[in-house]
C-alpha cells in the first residue's frame, strides 16, 4: 500500500499536466532572449503573446503590428502559422520557447487598464484636405479586426508619403513591407470623403480616421495602421 501511495505522488501531477498539454493560456511578456544557453541577445522589440480560448493567440512585438491567429501544440512543438517554436519549459510562472534564431523566456503579465476609448470612438477632427497629411509617415503599430492564419507582407503597409501638391497626376506613394524604397506598390490618385484612392498593383482605398498631433491613423482591408513622422 505504501508503494502504491508513493508512486501516486509522481503520477498525479503528470496526469494533471497532460490534461492541458495541447493548449496555453494567459498573457506572456518576453523577459529574456538568448542566442544559446550562455549567450544573451540585446533587444528592444519585446514580444508579448496572449493565449486565448479556442487555441487562438494575439502576438505583438513592441512598436510593431498586432496579429491574431490560431495555434496548435504537438509533441511540445508550438505551431503559430507563420511562426514555429519548440516549448522547452512550461510552468505557471515561466514559458520558454526556442527556434532557429534564439531562446525566448516569458513571464506572465497583467495588461494595464486604458483610460482611452477605442480609436473609432474618439472624437477626431475631420481631415478636409490631403494637404493636411503631407509628409513622410512610417507605421509604428497596426491592429487587425480578425484573426489571421498567415501574414501577407506584400499588402501590409510600411510607410506612406503624401505630397503637398499634385505631381504628374499623383499625390504620393504607399509602400508595403516588401517594397524597396524606390518601388511603391501603390500611388495616391485622389482624396475625397475621408478616403485615399490608390492605384498600382491593384486599386486600394485607405479610410483616414485621424491626422493631428503627429498621428495619422488609417484603415484598409480590416487593418488599422498607426503612423508617425520620425525626424
Amino acid at each position: 500500500m505504501k508503494k502504491i501511495l508513493f508512486l501516486s505522488l509522481f503520477i498525479t501531477p503528470v496526469l494533471g499536466f497532460c490534461g492541458d498539454k495541447n493548449s496555453l493560456s494567459g498573457n506572456w511578456k518576453e523577459v529574456s532572449r538568448k542566442k544559446s544557453a550562455k549567450e544573451t541577445i540585446a533587444y528592444t522589440d519585446t514580444i508579448m503573446i496572449k493565449f486565448l480560448t479556442g487555441n487562438e493567440y494575439v502576438w505583438q512585438k513592441a512598436g510593431g503590428f498586432i496579429y491574431r491567429g490560431t495555434y496548435k501544440i504537438e509533441n511540445n512543438s508550438l505551431d503559430m502559422g507563420a511562426r514555429q517554436f519548440l516549448i522547452t519549459e512550461r510552468k505557471p510562472n515561466k514559458l520558454v520557447l526556442r527556434d532557429d534564431a534564439g531562446i525566448y523566456e516569458f513571464a506572465p503579465y497583467t495588461e494595464p487598464k486604458s483610460d482611452y476609448a477605442p480609436v473609432h470612438q474618439e472624437m477626431n477632427a475631420p481631415v478636409n484636405s490631403i494637404q493636411q497629411m503631407a509628409g513622410q509617415w512610417s507605421v509604428y503599430k497596426g491592429t487587425s479586426d480578425k484573426k489571421k492564419e498567415s501574414i501577407d507582407y506584400s499588402r501590409q503597409v510600411k510607410s506612406i508619403e503624401i505630397f503637398p501638391s499634385e505631381k504628374d497626376g499623383i499625390w504620393g506613394n504607399v509602400y508595403s513591407r516588401r517594397d524597396a524604397d524606390n518601388a511603391p506598390s501603390w500611388v495616391i490618385k485622389s482624396y475625397s470623403n475621408q478616403t485615399l484612392y490608390c492605384e498600382g498593383k491593384d486599386n486600394r482605398q485607405f479610410k483616414v480616421i485621424k491626422c493631428q498631433d503627429n498621428d495619422l491613423i488609417m484603415e484598409s482591408e480590416g487593418t488599422t495602421y498607426f503612423f508617425r513622422q520620425f525626424k
